[in-house]
């Protein structure tokens, strides 16, 4: 039994969220404490126990070295084994866990059990009582229950003051985005996109994405954008990827995964490149990317709604934008720049003590060339480092000596004084997978409402206990700031979708849904 090969990267995810953060002890807990899934009949017979089930392997394997499987079906029980070995052939199939997430009614429990169940839209945890799991094939609000239990689980097994951070009882609708449940005349089946939408970015969040669409019964084409390569450490949080994924296309990864009604198109490209060859005119697109200046980009390419879903250190959320030319806030509003913010050639220089040498860093970035070892003896000479301990990143690229040694952990301590940076930011794989879940929502939602007006901010911390008013309406700034108030985009966008003025008026009479 052992900590998975990108362990690292998770230990680097929970310092960011856990005071006090020690990473001996850390590697202590996990190594000493085995986590169940309890799965009774009712659940593993029910499309949606099964998802629940499914996500919730994805996300508990990454993590802890011993699970115990509490399933009454063999046949169900053997394949989440397969799927955790997968993940982390490391870890050890156990019967002694205290501590689990029990799926569905009449579900095996544990001497603390957190309760998870879902009914088409809407998600339910409880920390009291077993909860049912729905029927039908909508995956949404099992992705969510899967993801608030396994925090509810991250928070009891390494968080000192858990008590006052778990969310004892939960229903939360993914089409409403709110805590109220979902209308009984909302179909959980026949949706259909009129257009082509594309999803861009493919890392944790598009993979949370990308787990609920391809599971999902709508119809249509996602294209799905991305140019990189999966590395052993986006395993840490991508709940799709396995093992053997090490080294594949994110596209290939994620386009492998669809096999219902919903056709995935892949292509191994950059946003801008995506838009060169296939053209600018987009009805849906959905933003998983990771830095401000690429979500800025794709709102520069007006498409005509667009739905956003990021982590943060003190939430994740999700943002949703009607018209460009509405009241409502763009894309853009969300990231104009009220203060000056480093360039990553800066934040790299800095994290590597050697400031001075930005202009090096610079280069490197760009280029793509190795690090000298020159260059590296003055990064140990800075950071009071053994000087054959930093050597080995000699001839790599510095984002290599960046992402391993700093983030990663390999030169620099967790546990350091000071280390992470907020820059460093790696969520946790529940806090990912959340985002990604609401983000396919936010495209259910539209193949069945199409038409809305300003912008929605949904905001979650799933290491807390749940606010009572998590979506909130937004507003353009008014500043003059942003792209949202040039006249040449906004006549341009205007121009895009002048056809399709009248449909939107249409769609806006009484009868839509609400």
């Amino acid at each position: 039994m052992a900590l998975a090969d990108y362990h690292e990267r998770a230990a680097l995810a929970a310092s960011q969220v856990i005071a006090g953060f020690d990473l001996d002890l850390f590697r202590t807990v996990l190594n000493e404490t085995a986590v169940g899934i309890g799965i009774g009949r009712q659940a593993g017979d029910s499309n949606e126990g099964r998802f629940i089930a499914d996500l919730t392997i994805r996300l508990l394997a990454r993590l802890y070295p011993l699970l115990e499987l509490r399933v009454e079906a063999s046949a169900l029980a053997e394949s989440l084994a397969t799927l955790a070995r997968a993940i982390n052939p490391q870890i050890e199939i156990t019967t002694n866990a205290s501590v689990g997430i029990s799926i569905g009614t009449g579900s095996p429990k544990f001497n603390t059990s957190y309760f998870a169940g879902s009914n088409g839209w809407d998600a339910f945890v409880s920390s009291r009582e077993p909860l049912q799991t729905g029927s039908s094939p909508n995956p949404l609000g099992a992705g969510v229950a899967a993801c608030v239990a396994a925090a509810n689980l991250f928070n009891r097994v390494l968080i000192p003051n858990w008590e006052e951070r778990i969310t004892e009882q939960l229903l939360f609708s993914t089409f409403r985005r709110d805590r109220q449940a979902t209308s009984e005349d909302i179909p959980n089946s026949g949706w259909h996109l009129d257009q082509d939408a594309v999803l861009v970015g493919l890392g944790a969040i598009g993979n949370g994405a990308v787990w609920a669409l391809s599971r999902s019964p709508l119809c249509g084409a996602l294209h799905i954008v991305d140019p990189e390569i999966l590395e052993l450490s986006n395993l840490q949080r991508y709940v799709l990827g396995i093992g053997s994924d090490e080294g594949r296309a994110k596209v290939q990864v994620s386009g492998s995964t669809f096999h219902g009604a919903l056709k995935a198109l892949p292509h191994q490209m950059k946003w801008a490149e995506f838009v060169q060859a296939s053209g600018y005119k987009w009805s849906h697109v959905l933003v998983a990317l990771d830095t401000a200046a690429d979500r800025r980009a794709v709102q520069a390419s007006l498409p005509k709604w667009i739905a956003n879903a990021w982590t943060q250190p003190g939430d994740l959320g999700l943002s949703i934008h009607g018209r460009f030319d509405g009241a409502g806030a763009c894309l853009s509003c969300l990231y104009v720049a009220d203060r000056k913010v480093p360039n990553e050639d800066e934040i790299v220089a800095q994290a590597l003590g050697i400031p001075a040498l930005v202009g090096e860093i610079r280069t490197l970035l760009h280029t793509g060339k190795g690090v000298s070892r020159q260059l590296l003896e003055a990064v140990a000479a800075s950071l009071q480092l053994p000087v054959d301990d930093v050597v080995v990143y000699e001839g790599r690229p510095v984002r290599d000596l960046y992402v391993e040694g700093v983030c990663g952990g390999g030169l620099i301590s967790l546990g350091s004084t000071g280390a992470p940076r907020q820059e460093l930011h790696v969520p946790l794989a529940h806090q990912s997978a959340l985002a990604g879940v609401l983000l396919a929502a936010a495209l259910a939602r539209r193949s069945i409402l199409p038409a809305q007006e300003g912008t929605e901010i949904t905001r979650l911390n799933i290491l807390d206990r749940m606010s009572e008013y998590p979506t909130q309406h937004a507003q353009k700034a008014g500043n003059g700031l942003c792209i949202c108030e040039d006249i040449d985009y906004l006549t341009a966008f205007r121009a895009k979708y002048l056809s399709d003025t009248k449909i939107d008026e249409d769609l806006k009479g009484p009868s839509a849904i609400v």
